[in-house]
């Protein structure tokens, strides 16, 4: 019997040099300790990094930390503190903001600032490039590069913090989701790692709900999400109600069909008033039926969720398909709501700068 194999599954992790943001609380107070430094000045560091979003160990006033710890920090052989060598910044007519970074490992990602009354959500990366190969994705469309690493992963929030601090005197709820280039799941390691560092008591201490991650459908690695005590809000991107559908857009549903995804969403464990959200990216003509409304309500009535509907953002990878028509989009939405689901439509932002959900891919600047 020929078993097929599938890109996601032969991809090891990155092995690569540590930066200072890779290293949990924990790590770094240990690596302190090796120095001859106390936990307390650890501490210091790590709500420096992420709470103050400091960048360099200059921005540590002598009175903080001892000028020693200064600057064996700024030493050749300590953890570097930047992971990124440029940013550049492309502002939406929206209020959003799309950043290309270029690793200091070399290549380049993005991130999406995303502003609302009283809150904000960065949406970002958590691979360069993706193994997965949705159709409707144009980052699918580039191929898996490598995964990030924490740090990577955390620099990009850290940084949009710093570029886009609170009204003073007013603090904004801050959403992370993991909805950027990659696949979260494939690289579960990494970003639950940095998922540790972004609700540490000791950092930014943002609250479990408010970090989320999305993922096509990796059913091996939703059962082990499921066993960390503390986790992420899961998203599973659905797209389509039928195996040969979903096949055609989502090769993941080739090795993970959707009666054993839904399977496995049935037995998550979700916490009081949890939802598990399904994503639905809403293509012309493909997944825009009647049978497929009443085929995704009864998805959704198999366990708590949320039925989140996202026109397809068209992008040159996917001349094929095509964005919906608004009132056919307004339809699908009101017959799901009025046939017992809990529908919402997701605008999407950024669109002028190619940023919207799925758009994501480099194109602003050769790779």
């Amino acid at each position: 019997m020929v078993t097929e194999t599938f890109p996601w599954e032969q991809i090891g992790e990155s092995h690569r040099r540590r930066y200072m943001l890779d290293y949990s609380f924990e790590e770094l107070a240990a690596l302190f300790r090796d120095w001859g430094y106390k936990d307390a000045h650890a501490k210091t560091v790590f709500s420096g990094l992420h709470r103050k979003c400091y960048r360099s160990a200059d921005e540590f006033r002598p009175g903080l930390l001892p000028k020693t710890l200064i600057a064996r920090m700024k030493s050749p052989e300590a953890p570097p503190f930047e992971v990124f060598r440029s940013i550049q910044a492309f502002p939406s007519g929206d209020g959003s903001v799309k950043y290309l970074y270029e690793l200091q490992e070399g290549g380049r990602i993005e991130s999406v600032y995303m502003p609302f009354e009283n809150r904000t959500t960065f949406c970002i990366s958590s691979q360069m490039g993706c193994a997965l190969g949705c159709t409707f994705c144009a980052t699918g469309a580039m191929g898996f590069r490598k995964h990030l690493t924490p740090g990577e992963i955390l620099g990009q929030v850290l940084h949009m913090r710093r570029s886009h601090p609170d009204p003073p005197g007013q603090t904004y709820r801050t959403n992370v989701v993991f909805m950027g280039m990659g696949e979260p799941l494939h690289n579960l390691n990494n970003v639950m790692h940095a998922f540790d560092s972004l609700t540490d008591p000791h950092g930014l201490v943002l609250s479990q709900r408010d970090v989320s991650v999305s993922t096509s459908g990796l059913v091996p690695k939703i059962q082990q999400l499921a066993g960390f005590d503390r986790r992420p809000q899961l998203m599973v991107s659905i797209a389509a109600t039928s195996d040969e559908a979903r096949s055609n857009i989502m090769p993941v549903n080739r090795a993970y069909p959707l009666a054993r995804l839904l399977a496995t969403l049935e037995r998550y464990p979700l916490r009081k008033n949890e939802r598990i959200m399904l994503s639905y990216v809403l293509i012309a003509g493909v997944n825009d039926s009647r049978d497929d409304a009443d085929r995704l309500i009864a998805m959704g009535r198999r366990f708590p969720s949320m039925i989140n509907l996202i026109p397809l953002n068209e992008h040159e990878s996917s001349p094929d398909l095509n964005e919906p028509e608004e009132a056919r989009l307004q339809w699908f939405f009101n017959y799901l709501n009025e046939h017992g689901a809990f529908a919402t439509i997701r605008r999407s932002r950024g669109r002028d700068v190619a940023a919207a959900c799925g758009q994501l891919s480099n194109q602003q600047l050769a790779v």
